[in-house]
């Protein structure tokens, strides 16, 4: 057995390394032990143990009978992690260059020394112990990154800033989580703060389930600020009975830092309030660095609960009130998009339904969309006045009928005439951008109705793009906002890289028409007058 040399600090640190938890996210604001409290939790959690009283050893009875007479126990470890041979563990950070600054230095402090005597093999990058565990650190750059951890046994997987991280990446590396020794209980642990591009999930997956409990409010002569304490909330158990566990942490809990760096407290209350907000106080609510700043759910999401607010087709509008779209984002693997907008006299937009689905072939894409419209609202593809999208429709990557066909085509053989949307991804930033702002009379002119879950978690956590602040980064979660970018850059007005809006469905069918006699050599592309039965 090895003996345990270093302690965590009491509170949030030693909590997260006690934690029991399948998931476990620790984080919050900066400066609050999480790089370290990762390293240790990955080579010293406590597997086996026991109770003794005055020196006496306990069975589990004994020691419950103790503990309800008021009688102090004193727990004695027997096995700490790395002392199992089958022992196999994993931490990521998204670059080597993080990894060697920010993740190695923790390690070899805490790793190296006796009774430990870990020893780094850097061929393989990780550290070996004398009972045969070993503990790797690596990074995950890319895809080609990504492929080496799939598909293998790590007892514990631990990543470090996973705010850095995209949750499909973290989901495939966690399916390597497995153990078959009953005392190696496989867990990952994740560290964090808010921000980022994994803001939204971490935020969607942790945060929201297992909420924190506000504790005790500090004030602080110090540094002149005010701040509260926060209670881990209760472990969240979803439908397989899998744990996950939110443990925030604040700079003010973590007593080596206040006492040797207290410089650091004052940088972070310095910033910006957004990001003050994140890094010093560890709120999730906000996101600095995101590219749509305005987006705030009070202003820009109808509440359809509530009565007075709430915005239902054939109830509060239809077709007869507002004119309808439907815009796309092209996907197979990726997701495919199909927005729902109603449209007022004014152009101001709400979408009010979305339909977000991977590994549908364009054909299956074009059924489902007027399947679920004529289900849902009894709406066919002729009271749509506009099917804007994603100019990757037109690329002819598929066939029917030995003919080279597109996903445009596809959907024209259900009955839905897409037209092409504008492709400037800057132009269209901007314009959802400027629509964000509210207008005079306290509404702006794209709004969204609280069932469109993805478009409300997904776009307000687009960061800018790291070399063009004028853009989005298209690395994040952008499916929802490039559908609306194809809408919005034609219907809202004083748009010149837009064309005219359509007219509607006998404009399609004319200009279909037109393009069908000049295809078949008839040499008339007059229009026909299209008549309502």
């Amino acid at each position: 057995m090895s003996k345990v040399v270093f302690s965590p600090h009491p509170g949030k640190s030693s909590e997260f390394i006690a934690c029991q938890a399948d998931n476990i996210l620790f984080g919050g604001a900066r400066g609050g032990t999480k790089t370290w409290s990762l390293a240790f939790k990955a080579a010293f959690s406590v597997k086996r143990h026991h109770w003794t009283y005055k020196g006496k050893k306990l069975t589990n009875d004994e020691y419950l009978q103790f503990i309800a007479a008021g009688k102090k126990c004193k727990p004695v470890v027997e096995k700490i992690a790395i002392d199992y041979p089958d022992y196999t563990a994993i931490i990521i950070r998204r670059t080597h260059p993080q990894l060697e600054r920010n993740f190695k230095p923790e390690t070899e402090k805490l790793y190296k020394i006796a009774p430990y005597y870990g020893k780094w093999q850097e061929r393989h990058h990780r550290y070996v112990f004398p009972s045969g565990a070993m503990i790797y650190l690596v990074h995950c750059k890319d895809v080609r990154a990504l492929e080496d951890y799939i598909g293998g046994n790590y007892n514990f997987i631990g990543f470090d800033e996973a705010n850095q991280f995209y949750e499909e990446w973290v989901d495939k590396i966690t399916t390597s989580n497995r153990t078959i020794n009953p005392e190696l209980k496989p867990q990952t642990c994740l560290t964090s703060n808010p921000g980022g591009r994994g803001h939204s999930w971490l935020k969607r997956k942790f945060v929201d389930r297992c909420p924190p409990i506000p504790s005790e409010t500090v004030y602080s002569k110090e540094y002149d600020l005010t701040y509260t304490l926060q209670i881990s909330g209760e472990p969240f158990f979803d439908s397989k009975n899998i744990s996950w566990q939110y443990i925030p942490s604040l700079v003010f809990e973590n007593p080596s830092l206040m006492e040797n760096n207290p410089e650091y407290v004052q940088k972070l209350n310095n910033l910006k309030p957004a990001l003050r907000k994140m890094w010093l106080l560890g709120d999730w609510g906000g996101f600095a660095g995101a590219f749509f700043d305005k987006f705030d759910e009070s202003t820009h999401v109808i509440d359809m609960t509530d009565e007075k607010t709430r915005f239902r087709y054939n109830e509060e509008f239809s077709k007869h009130t507002h004119t309808l779209y439907r815009f796309y984002d092209y996907g197979t693997k990726a997701p495919f998009v199909c927005l729902f907008a109603a449209v007022d006299t004014d152009d101001n937009i709400i979408i009010f339904d979305e339909i977000v689905e991977t590994g549908l072939a364009s054909s299956a894409q074009a059924k489902l969309v007027n399947e679920y419209t004529l289900k849902k609202y009894n709406l066919t593809p002729d009271d749509f006045s506009g099917e804007y999208a994603d100019p990757q429709y037109w690329a002819k990557h598929s066939e029917k009928d030995n003919v080279p066909y597109s996903p445009e085509q596809h959907y024209a053989d259900e009955g839905i005439y897409l037209q092409q949307g504008v492709r400037d991804r800057r132009v269209g930033a901007k314009i959802i951008y400027d629509a964000f702002e509210p207008v005079k009379g306290g509404v702006p002119r794209i709004r969204f109705t609280s069932n469109c879950k993805n478009c409300i978690e997904h776009i307000p956590s687009l960061a800018s793009k790291e070399n063009d602040p004028e853009d989005v980064d298209s690395d994040g979660e952008d499916h929802e906002v490039d559908a609306l970018k194809y809408g919005s850059t034609i219907i809202l007005p004083g748009i010149t890289a837009a064309t005219g809006k359509d007219k509607g469905w006998r404009d399609r069918m004319n200009k279909l028409a037109k393009k069908y006699a000049e295809m078949d050599g008839r040499g008339s592309t007059s229009e026909p007058t299209w008549k309502s039965a």
